[in-house]
């Protein structure tokens, strides 16, 4: 995300935080600018705390540029749809395909199209083709079995919202077979 477009987003919400928040996401908004990703994310990190109600979301962001996609998946929360905002769900986007959660990506890839700009538009066109390519044959027994596998694991961990993106994987790939080997399980997010 670009420290401009965070810094506006933020801008939007600082009226709706609560006491102190919007120290906090204004100082985590020049920490990102600045690529001091860890500094940023304590920020949002304590703005959330104190009731900013975007702050969640920042941090997503922010995790992503760390290399911390699952955790990202989670900060983000459960919406599997596009939002309102293209720049967010273009790194939704991103944290899934990290994740490996390639339906999810792309499915928010497709949405951000031209609504980021010109720049970041050719960026999920990219991350569109690589999933493509990546989907171009029909799922392997073993790559549902692994997203099932994920799904129960974060399930325990009580990693809820990743834990149902896994299981979402399982069965949006199950239903690309003709067979739709365990589909039933990841539509229940109850894998065996």
């Amino acid at each position: 995300m670009h420290a401009t477009g965070l810094a506006l987003l933020i801008g939007a919400v600082l009226a709706a935080s609560g006491p102190g928040a919007d120290e906090h996401l204004l100082a985590g908004a020049n920490a990102f600018r600045e690529e001091r990703f860890e500094v940023a994310l304590v920020e949002f990190r304590v703005a959330q705390s104190l009731g900013a109600p975007d702050a969640a979301t920042y941090a997503g962001t922010t995790l992503v540029k760390l290399g911390r996609p699952e955790e990202a998946i989670e900060s983000f929360g459960v919406a599997d749809g596009p939002g309102e905002d293209a720049l967010i769900d273009y790194y939704r986007g991103l944290a899934c395909y990290e994740a490996h959660l390639y339906l999810c990506a792309d499915r928010l890839m497709t949405s951000v199209g031209d609504r980021a700009g010109p720049r970041i538009g050719g960026l999920a066109a990219k991350v569109r083709a690589s999933i493509a390519a990546a989907l171009a044959t029909e799922p392997s027994h073993a790559s549902i079995d692994w997203y099932l596998a994920r799904c129960d694991a974060e399930k325990k961990a009580k990693r809820t919202v990743l834990a149902g993106a896994y299981c979402r994987e399982a069965s949006g790939l199950s239903k690309r077979r003709s067979d739709r080997y365990r589909m039933a399980e990841g539509e229940a997010g109850t894998p065996r």
